[in-house]
C-alpha cells in the first residue's frame, strides 16, 4: 500500500484505543511501519505548528515519494476493524479517503 504523509497520520489515529495482548502486539506492529522518523521530517521538510495545530510538508516530495507498506492479513483485519469502529463517526474527508486506501487494499483493487 502506497502511504502518503497524510495517510501515516491518519492510520494511528484510526486504531482501536483498547485492545488485547494479540491486538496490541498488531497496533505496535502498524506503527511502527507508518511512523514519521526523523530523516522523514528531513526528507519531507516536515514541520509541525503546535499553536496553530498544523503540520505542513513539502507536497510534491510527498507524492514522488510514497511509503510503499506491507501489511500482513492480521494487520490488515484489525485495520479493517478498527475502520469499521469509527464508520458512524463524523471525521474530516481526508481520514474517509485512508480508510478507503485500506479498504482498496483489503480487497485487492
Amino acid at each position: 500500500m502506497k502511504l502518503f504523509i497524510k495517510d501515516r497520520i491518519y492510520i494511528p489515529q484510526l486504531l482501536l484505543p483498547q485492545n488485547n495482548f494479540l491486538d496490541f502486539t498488531i497496533k505496535k506492529g502498524i506503527i511502527e511501519k507508518v511512523v514519521l522518523t526523523e530523516a522523514d521530517r528531513t526528507k519531507y521538510s516536515i514541520v509541525e505548528d503546535a499553536e496553530a495545530g498544523k503540520v505542513t510538508w513539502d507536497n510534491q516530495v510527498d507524492f514522488d515519494n510514497p511509503l510503499d507498506v506491507e501489511f500482513s492479513p492480521q494487520e490488515l483485519d484489525y485495520l479493517k476493524r478498527s475502520c469499521e469502529a469509527l464508520s458512524s463517526s463524523v471525521y474530516p474527508d481526508d481520514l474517509w479517503m485512508t480508510v478507503e486506501k485500506i479498504y482498496n487494499t483489503i480487497n485487492g483493487q
